[in-house]
Formats: structure tokens, C-alpha cells, sequence
């Protein structure tokens, strides 16, 4: 199967993208294109109204506003869609950039992949501000990959991947995390008993199996997250990973007013990055001293994470195990919730995925399938962005450099133009051949995006997999999942969650 992309060359530096039909047979039916001199003006494209000073704010007002300020953000990007078409303009306001929503995979292949030379995610801004102002004197410009761009962030990318991407990974943490997992449902064998301890608080102890996931792989330790009572040092990273995810959508994805006033909630989240950055400083100079007292050494194959980023410089370990606690927490138990879910309201499926552990079929097609399909209806992130550096021309319509280029991933992966029965879970459209019309292969490849795109797609991506993988796994051996009640409910800060009560239950396999 093969895409056509069209491009051109001016004076300026300019990508072309033609307004196309992306046929279900990967053919594409081309219109017309023109040159960045001849488009037409950025602010000619559809998008909502805007007033001085306000910019698109008053659509989001309560009462006045026709979404207001808690609208379904899924609702809101569908009725975007319909409203305006396959390119989408919303004006910035108080320091966020213009943005232009695409719906159409044929443009968003174009304008995505001619931004790989320099891939630009903005975001993690308040971050970013804490590093480079409040704590000038501890990071002295260096930055994570989280808040890096340019030849900074591809240097330290390129230093870090062979940490985290080498398929040797999986071996080498395999045995633990499942020595983790065990101990997880251990603790879930003791807790189910108390079913209205477990609606409320499921979400809490597979964030706390999530954090020690992650203590083993960034901190170089088990941190005792599933023991009946935590040290001091672990509630506080549980607590701090928390707050960062929470604030950093008010401040980070809202209007910016903190660029003007440094307001209460701004303030706080500087002590809690300092706070975060001294407890991971605290566990990597204990990895550090338990690695320097080791009396042999290891092979290269069988060296941790935190070991080789050590070997790349103590300060590149802190970062990484900094942005790992950030972003590996809720994006894994959200994954893992998601799986039981589906599971448990297809029991069909539940039970064809319980005979596939129970084989000897060691490649596990059915549940990674599984995996791949909760992701494809209700994603970690709801969309992927990216910052022009350069002028496209989308449409008809020029973009200029500096515009936020959004793809609504999740919203596009429920479309039945992209798979037959979308709102349906259907492990088997990842394995069907493909003559299938279920076979996921019809879709164009940039509608379903879950971790990301390109050289900047998610690094832990596969000790991710990994993790949720050998939970299900095991949960679905151990135990017949059933939900009890209302289909489950999700909403959004900066990435998905889903809504309290947790109506599983957790029945012992006979």
C-alpha cells in the first residue's frame, strides 16, 4: 500500500499539500494545489469567531458560551468537524499560538512529515520556565526531552534511545515487572473484598503499581508503592506527579495568564518541580552508590536504564527519571483501566484472550491486539501536535511558521470512514487478513496515533506495552472481570481519565 504526497519548491521554504480524497484502497484522488504566493490568507480559514482582546474565549463561557467551560472535549473537536470541514483555524489567546485542526490523514501525513528534520511539540511550558529561570543554576540551559527542541533535544535523543529502545529491553525487565505485578494482584486479592474501597480507589493502587513500575526502571529501585503503608518519599512523588498532571493543562494548555502575573497555583507548581527534582536526585545518588559498591561488572545487554543513562552523565539520569515519573504514571494506569474495561464489558473477548494465555502460543497476538484496539478508541492523548517551522500550504490556505498543527487522533479513530464499527471493540480488526473489511490496514496510518509520531514519538513506548501487557496478563489468568453498572465515563485534562466509580469486580478463576 503505498501514499502520494506532493510537494513543492519556491523561494521560500514551502510544503504543498493538496486537498485530497483518502480512498479505503490507500489511493488518494487529487484536486489541486497551489503555491504559498497564490494561497489564500491564513485567517480566510474556517474556524470559530473571534473578538478583540477575549480572542475565541467567549465560545467556552458558562451560559453564553455554546460549549462552556466544561465541554465534552470530543463533542467539541466532532462539532468543529462539522461545522467547518476538514481544516479547522482557532485563534490564539494570552500566549498561546494560533492552531489549526486537520481532520483529512492525507494532509496531516503531508504537513507532519515534512516537520521531521525539526519536529516542534510545544508544551510543558511552566516546566521549561522552571528550568531555565527558577533553577538557572542547577540545569544551565540543558533540558529534557520534554521541554528541548532543535539540535539540543535530537542530541539528547539520540543519546538516551539506546537505553530505552534496544528490544533486549524486554528481556532484561520482564522477570521484575512481573514480580511486580504479582505482588499488585496479591494486594488485589486482599483489597477486592471491599468492593466500595475498590470503586473509589482502583485508579489509586494502579497508580501506585504504575510508580513502582517506574521506580524500578527510572530510579534504579523497588520503591515498597504496594506495601500497606508508604514512606514519606513515596507519597510525596505520588503526590507531586499529581499536582504536575493537573496544573500543568490549567496552566500549560489554558490561557497563559501566569506569563503576566505570577498567580498562587504557577507558584506552587515551582515547589513541587523542585520538590519532584529532589527526591529523584535523592533515589539515582542511591542507584548510584549501589552500581559504584557492585563488586563485578556486568555485560552491556545487561545493564539497567539508569545505568546507562549514568554512563551519560548523572544530571541526563535526574531529567529523564524526572519526566518519567511525570508522564508514566497516569498515561500507564489509564491504558490499564481502559484494557479491563473493554475485557470486562466483552466478555466474549475476555474469554477468547483467556485461551490465548492459556496456549502455548508465546507470542500473545491476541492481547497485544487487544492493547492496540483499547488505544485506538480511547487514546492517552486525544490528539498529537506540532509547531510549523516552516510555510505550508493545506487546502489552499497558507500556514505560516509558528502555528500549533493539531490531529485529533481519537476523535478520527472513531470515524466508520476509518474502521467499520468504531465504537465497537474489536480486538480481531488487528489481525484480520487483508481482504477483512475489518483489517485495521484500510485506515490510513496517520489517523491512529497513540504514542505519537515519528522521531518524537513516545521513548517508553515499549516498556509501556510491556507493563500493561504482563498485568492484563496476569489479571485475566487470575480472575473473570466483570463490570457492574453505567458504561464508564472519560474526560480530559491534557490527557484522558476515566471517571469514578470503578463497577469492577474481580471473581477468582475456577
Amino acid at each position: 500500500m503505498s501514499y502520494k504526497v506532493v510537494s513543492g519548491c519556491f523561494s521560500r521554504s514551502v510544503v504543498i499539500a493538496k486537498p485530497q480524497q483518502f480512498l479505503r484502497n490507500g489511493s488518494c484522488v487529487c484536486n489541486y494545489s497551489k503555491s504559498v504566493q497564490d494561497a489564500k490568507p491564513f485567517k480566510s480559514i474556517p474556524g470559530l469567531s473571534s473578538l478583540p482582546y477575549i480572542g475565541i474565549l467567549h465560545h467556552f463561557l458558562p451560559v453564553i458560551g455554546q460549549y462552556g467551560p466544561n465541554g465534552n472535549l470530543f463533542n467539541i473537536i466532532g462539532d468543529l468537524h462539522k461545522q467547518f470541514g476538514p481544516i479547522v483555524r482557532l485563534n490564539g489567546v494570552f500566549g498561546r499560538a494560533d492552531t489549526v485542526m486537520l481532520f483529512d490523514p492525507v494532509d496531516i501525513d503531508q504537513v507532519y512529515r515534512s516537520q521531521e528534520s525539526n519536529p516542534l511539540r510545544p508544551g510543558f511550558e511552566t516546566l521549561e520556565y522552571y528550568r531555565e529561570h527558577v533553577r538557572k543554576d542547577k540545569f544551565e540551559g540543558f533540558q529534557g526531552l520534554a521541554t528541548s527542541h532543535g539540535a539540543q533535544w535530537r542530541d539528547l535523543r539520540t543519546k538516551v534511545n539506546p537505553a530505552f529502545l534496544k528490544i533486549k529491553l524486554v528481556q532484561l525487565y520482564t522477570p521484575p515487572l512481573d514480580e511486580i505485578v504479582q505482588d499488585f494482584v496479591d494486594r488485589l486479592k486482599r483489597l477486592k473484598e471491599d468492593e466500595t474501597y475498590l470503586r473509589d480507589n482502583l485508579d489509586v493502587e494502579v497508580e501506585k503499581w504504575a510508580l513502582e513500575c517506574l521506580g524500578l526502571v527510572g530510579l534504579g529501585a523497588r520503591l515498597g508503592c504496594l506495601n500497606d503503608k508508604l514512606t514519606p518519599e513515596v507519597q510525596q512523588l505520588i503526590d507531586c506527579a499529581k499536582y504536575i498532571i493537573q496544573k500543568t493543562f490549567q496552566l500549560d494548555f489554558l490561557p497563559k495568564t501566569w506569563r503576566y502575573i505570577a498567580t498562587p497555583t504557577f507558584k506552587k507548581l515551582m515547589k513541587v518541580y523542585e520538590k519532584q527534582w529532589e527526591l529523584s536526585e535523592m533515589y539515582i545518588k542511591q542507584a548510584t552508590k549501589r552500581i559504584n559498591e557492585r563488586e563485578h561488572d556486568i555485560p552491556d545487554g545487561e545493564k539497567s536504564i539508569i545505568e546507562k543513562l549514568l554512563a551519560i552523565d548523572e544530571r541526563v539520569a535526574i531529567v529523564m527519571a524526572n519526566e518519567m515519573l511525570m508522564a508514566g504514571i497516569d498515561t500507564v494506569s489509564f491504558t490499564l483501566v481502559g484494557v479491563l474495561y473493554n475485557l470486562a464489558s466483552n466478555p466474549e473477548k475476555q474469554e477468547t484472550l483467556r485461551q490465548e494465555l492459556r496456549s502455548d502460543d508465546n507470542q500473545k497476538r491476541y492481547l497485544k491486539a487487544c492493547l492496540k484496539e483499547t488505544l485506538r478508541i480511547r487514546s492517552v492523548l486525544p490528539s498529537n501536535l506540532r509547531r510549523t517551522d516552516k510555510d505550508h500550504v493545506v487546502r489552499g490556505y497558507h500556514i505560516p511558521p509558528g502555528v500549533d498543527v493539531v490531529v485529533p487522533s481519537e476523535y478520527l479513530s472513531n470515524l466508520e470512514e476509518f474502521y467499520p464499527q468504531p465504537n465497537k471493540f474489536i480486538p480481531e480488526r488487528w489481525l484480520a487478513d487483508k481482504t477483512d473489511p475489518l483489517f485495521y490496514g484500510n485506515a490510513h496510518p496517520m489517523v491512529t496515533l497513540p504514542f505519537g509520531f515519528g522521531i518524537r514519538s513516545c521513548i517508553g513506548r515499549r516498556l509501556a506495552e510491556l507493563e500493561v501487557e504482563l498485568m492484563v496478563k496476569k489479571l485475566i489468568e487470575q480472575f473473570k472481570v466483570t463490570w457492574e453498572g453505567p458504561p464508564i465515563k472519560s474526560g480530559n485534562k491534557f490527557i484522558n481519565y476515566y471517571e469514578k466509580p470503578y463497577n469492577f469486580r474481580f471473581e477468582a478463576n475456577v
